[in-house]
């Protein structure tokens, strides 16, 4: 009788440990949490005044979830026990667990692969206007306009996306727009699908634990949408990529590893490509246009690169985070090249244009956003 009494009082004093133990650790630090990946602010802690005595209960709950001790060395065992065990992610609408360890982004990249976001006509219609007006207002100005649609990571390696995520249409909606246009319109589009998918055998084109395209899928889209513009500007070059030179580096980082706590479980390779030869452009300093008013990203809005041979023509790209790890090597035949990251409004941006008089606008645009310029229209 008397272990069962021990064994009882042992398990009553536990439970009251357990209770116990974030008070004391948060007052004490006897054991240090984890690092906070989580890409917001921890809920503030509210005040309780007489005008807030409705909304206070819910404002504690919320601050006292973000900062219970231990919270994040208890999340990322939690994160790690789901894809160990149960070979998912405990966060499936945000992340999504492939073959072979390959990670994807939920939400609309998801959509984007099933074709649950196809366009209406109408939507169609409002993009081929909205595009042929932006080609005729750049024309106007002898600026040649070329329309790129950066494919997401699930339609260039789907067949690495799990067998319960099925395709609701075999054609993404970012393919169904570059189709539409082609069949009616006179924009200048620059396909990616098929040069991506053609050379994907050869090295890593996206990273496996991260949403964005290597350094090697940039280039091979950035020589795509030169040896386009080539057309118009046959004194551009395009480079080949045997005349750059590889190094390969392993990790465990990525955006889509950083949701998941950081978890180390998962191994990636992060690809240099830099010219044998040297960049013949340089980074120079940053105009200072203005950035749009709550862009988390201010240091990416702007960036600048120019070359010696003021010759050759000027180059204006409007892009996404995508557009990073693409344009030192879109740059190089031009100029002068500047790239804005607007927030993801993908706009005209017609007071740069009017300040940098480019020569080429490239307008580049995640297959997963394309929706967003229908909030932005240039066309009124």
């Amino acid at each position: 009788m008397k272990h069962i009494k021990f064994r009882q009082y042992l398990l009553i004093l536990l439970f009251l440990g357990l209770l116990l133990f974030p008070m004391l650790n948060r007052k004490n630090f006897l054991l240090k949490d984890s690092e906070n990946t989580e890409n917001r602010e921890p809920a503030p802690k509210p005040e309780l005044t007489m005008k807030n005595l409705d909304p206070f209960p819910l404002q504690y709950e919320k601050f006292y979830n973000d900062h219970f001790s231990l919270r994040q060395t208890l999340m990322k065992s939690y994160y790690d026990l789901n894809l160990l065990v149960y070979r998912k992610t405990p966060i499936p609408d945000q992340v999504v667990l492939g073959k072979n360890n390959w990670l994807f982004l939920g939400g609309n990249e998801v959509d984007v692969y099933t074709g649950k976001n196809r366009f209406t006509n109408e939507e169609l219609n409002i993009l081929k206007k909205e595009l042929e007006y932006r080609q005729n207002y750049l024309a106007k100005q002898g600026i040649k306009f070329y329309f790129v649609i950066a494919p997401v990571k699930a339609t260039v390696y789907g067949e690495n996306m799990p067998e319960n995520i099925l395709k609701l249409h075999e054609e993404s909606g970012g393919k169904q727009l570059l189709r539409y246009l082609k069949q009616n319109s006179t924009i200048s589009c620059i396909d990616l699908y098929a040069i991506m998918n053609s050379c994907k055998k050869s090295g890593l084109l996206y990273f496996k634990n991260d949403n964005h395209w290597t350094k090697r899928g940039a280039f091979i889209g950035a020589m795509q949408i030169v040896k386009t513009i080539q057309h118009d500007f046959p004194t551009l070059n395009v480079l080949a990529l045997d005349s750059m030179r590889i190094n390969s580096t392993i990790t465990t980082s990525g955006n889509l590893t950083a949701m998941l706590s950081k978890t180390k479980l998962f191994v990636d390779t992060i690809i240099e490509l830099t010219p044998k030869n040297g960049f013949y452009t340089n980074e120079v300093s940053k105009v200072g246009y203005p950035v749009v008013k709550g862009f988390p990203y201010p240091w990416e809005f702007e960036m600048v690169r120019e070359r010696k041979d003021t010759t050759m023509p000027k180059l204006l790209l409007i892009s996404d985070s995508f557009g990073g790890n693409l344009f030192p090597y879109i740059s190089e035949p031009f100029s002068r090249s500047v790239k804005i990251f607007d927030s993801w409004q993908y706009k005209l941006n017609e007071e740069i244009v009017i300040a940098e008089k480019p020569d080429v606008v490239v307008l580049i645009v995640l297959e997963s956003n394309i929706r967003n310029m229908l909030k932005y229209l240039s066309l009124k």
